[in-house]
């Protein structure tokens, strides 16, 4: 399970930089995502440790839960423009997409992680 925080944690770190420097911007905020897959490395490391994985995943699928959340409203507001070609930040929604499909990558592979947990024991 630990392998898909590192994933998430991978993509998420490197696609702050990426959308900073290609969209041009001088907003820190493109930042973000970083700051998600910082916290996705950490947790994926903490989760290397058998006696503390499934409380490092828990929190894992708490942050994810929460920036899915909170990258939802956005997306729904920014989505059809940003389908049409009409965005005003085109990267910066383009950002959020694939935070946000990260973060539910992550949330997939832990419930479905949780879920066979649970039928095993």
């Amino acid at each position: 399970m630990h392998i898909h925080a590192y994933r998430a944690g991978a993509i998420l770190t490197i696609l702050g930089p990426f959308t900073y420097f290609v969209s041009g911007t001088s907003s820190f905020s493109a930042f973000i995502p970083s700051i998600f897959g910082i916290i996705f490395l950490i947790i994926a490391k903490l989760a290397s440790n058998e006696k503390i994985r499934p409380h490092a995943m828990h929190v894992g699928l708490l942050v994810a839960l929460a920036g899915v959340l909170g990258l939802a409203p956005m997306l729904l507001e920014n989505g059809d423009d940003f389908i049409r070609g009409e965005a005003s930040r085109p990267w910066a929604v383009f950002s959020q997409l694939i935070t946000t499909i990260a973060l539910v990558y992550f949330l997939t592979a832990g419930i479905q992680s949780f879920r066979s947990a649970r039928k095993e024991a």
